[in-house]
């Protein structure tokens, strides 16, 4: 274990030993002014005058260092142990209640430093406990006179909870650490994993890309030459040009597929989101798909700078989605399309009334080649590739689904993408 990279870091020895040099000012006051125990005072203000001269030189070399060695870290804590032992030779030995505060040192070293470090001080603090037994043995007997056992038995109460206290306090952060480090890195596996599949997706796709890119090529020819014969014939023609600006559509997706990386910001423009939104449902509606759709477009005037094309595919994405579930669920309601604007965030929601997604279902939504529609109705990649390229565009894709229908919400934050070039 390096300096800096335990769950508590060194900063937290100043913080334990400014704590306990007040529990013990007050335990030292309230034992001899409040109950008239016969403790001498001269010792044990000079052990906590002592304790607080080490302290303030440990945080000002904190202050400069940050960190320190797991060796002068384990050195400070058999400190602490020696401090304590010291006081306690002086109040009542092994019969003082508070030597359950040796465990909190022995914790602290099993957290903060590596194996021999810690095994050190736990040694350390059996060793000062044992000489507890040896050192002043006339002092055990201060707690059973002068009708000090009461007071040793409540000592023996409040020492056991500020122990118990002070290691539910520091097992828990280490826990809590441990828990958001596990987090983290079950984020960054299934990141990897996203990325290795989306690597494999475009190596395929860019074979695929380069196989049609001829037979594409050559259509596209023959569209061109077709206008030209059907001159004097409007409506054929303009099912010809049709043809061609379709053609030219599959053109530049696969261009798109072609490249073994993500659009550059070369391809990114920036749009009115409003009406680019109302544009592309538009061109979706009227490509004879046969259903309607319903816009609520708010966020006017707002823009993003966007790669239209890959954006525009993943909205497409998510409107045939809605569409299929309102086939799959018989009903001819109109798909419901908004887009807002939260402070700055800008969401497009696309909302169908179909059946709704099973919650078994609905927790793989997104992964590769997973689909809720029957087998040959779809290959599972829509929403995976929709949801990277909101990612690409530092936003998220989710999805929330219940018995009447489910929304697909697409969601760019503020000021994640700048607004012009």
């Amino acid at each position: 274990m390096t300096p800096g990279t335990a769950p508590l870091d060194a900063r937290w020895l100043v913080r334990l030993r400014w704590a306990a040099i007040a529990a013990q000012v007050g335990s030292i006051a309230g034992t001899r002014y409040l109950l008239h125990a016969p403790f001498p005072m001269g010792p044990l203000v000079g052990i906590v005058g002592a304790l607080v001269v080490v302290n303030v030189v440990l945080a000002l070399r904190l202050r400069r260092a940050k960190s320190l060695p797991d060796g002068l870290i384990a050195a400070n804590l058999l400190l602490d142990v020696a401090g304590l032992t010291s006081l306690l030779i002086f109040t009542g030995g092994a019969m003082n209640p508070f030597t359950t505060l040796y465990l909190l040192q022995v914790a602290i070293a099993g957290i903060m430093v590596p194996r021999r470090w810690s095994l050190a001080v736990t040694v350390g603090a059996v060793a000062a406990f044992g000489g507890l037994l040896l050192a002043r043995p006339e002092a055990i007997h201060i707690w059973h006179s002068a009708g000090m056992f009461q007071l040793h038995v409540r000592g023996m109460w409040l020492a056991f909870a500020l122990t118990a206290g002070a290691l539910w306090y520091f097992v828990d952060r280490v826990s809590g650490s441990l828990r958001r480090r596990e987090s983290e890195l079950a984020a960054a596996r299934l990141d990897r994993e996203r990325a290795i599949r989306q690597s494999a997706l475009g190596t395929v796709a860019a074979g695929a890309a380069h196989e049609l890119n001829t037979p594409i090529g050559t259509v596209a020819i023959l569209a061109a030459e077709l206008s030209e014969m059907l001159a004097q014939h409007p409506e054929a023609q303009a099912q010809a040009d049709l043809i061609r600006e379709e053609v030219r559509r599959c053109r530049a997706i696969l261009g798109r597929m072609r490249r073994p990386s993500v659009a550059g910001e070369s391809e990114r423009e920036t749009v009115d989101l409003a009406a680019w939104v109302e544009e592309v449902v538009g061109r979706w509606s009227s490509d004879g798909r046969g259903c309607a759709v319903e816009l609520a477009l708010g966020a006017r005037g707002v823009s993003r700078t966007i790669d239209a094309e890959a954006m525009r595919q993943a909205v497409v994405s998510l409107l045939d989605n809605a569409r299929q579930a309102m086939i799959a669920a018989g009903r001819a309601d109109a798909i419901a399309v908004s887009l807002t604007d939260d402070d700055g965030a800008v969401s497009l929601a696309v909302t169908d009334r179909g059946v709704g997604i099973a919650p078994a279902d609905l927790a793989h939504v997104g992964e590769p080649f997973f689909s809720t529609r029957e087998p040959g109705q779809g290959m599972g990649l829509g929403v995976y590739l929709a949801q990277g390229t909101a990612a690409l565009h530092g936003g998220t894709l989710t999805h929330r689904s219940g018995p009447g229908g489910t929304v697909a919400t697409l969601t760019l934050p503020p000021s994640v993408i700048p607004d012009g070039p």
